[in-house]
């Protein structure tokens, strides 16, 4: 029985590689065809990564454009408020001068209220001799 069972084997084996065979063309046209499949399916999915990576390089590229003129527009805020610096000194000392002196015009006017008024006081009691009056 062993010597028989290597002939039927090889017979097996010889028939089912000829069927084998028979099945292996249309499954290699079958993976052909996966395989072509696969590569448009890859080209394609490369092709939106790339277009999608160029959005992005563009944006990016708008982005840094505009933090580029941002940077160059607070530059110069920043070198205009620092030239202010020394107006704004002098605005202060200036704004000082004139409270001190509105201080001062305050006073003169006060002084010179009860200076009319005790003149009026005095030319009453000179002219009239009005007797509240010492």
């Amino acid at each position: 029985m062993s010597s028989s069972q290597p002939k039927r084997r090889a017979n097996a084996d010889g028939s089912s590689s000829a069927s084998a065979r028979r099945h292996q063309q249309p499954n290699q046209r079958q993976d052909a065809a996966s395989a072509t499949h696969q590569a448009q399916s890859i080209t394609s999915a490369l092709l939106r990564t790339k277009n999608m990576m160029s959005q992005e390089i563009d944006r990016v590229t708008t982005l840094n454009t505009t933090i580029h003129d941002d940077g160059a527009l607070l530059a110069g805020a920043k070198e205009e408020h620092a030239g202010m610096g020394g107006t704004m000194k002098g605005a202060r000392s200036m704004m000082r001068k004139l409270g001190r002196q509105d201080v001062r015009d305050a006073i003169i006017l006060r002084c010179a209220i009860i200076f009319y008024w005790v003149v009026v006081a005095y030319v009453l009691w000179s002219r009239i001799k009005v007797p509240f009056l010492p």
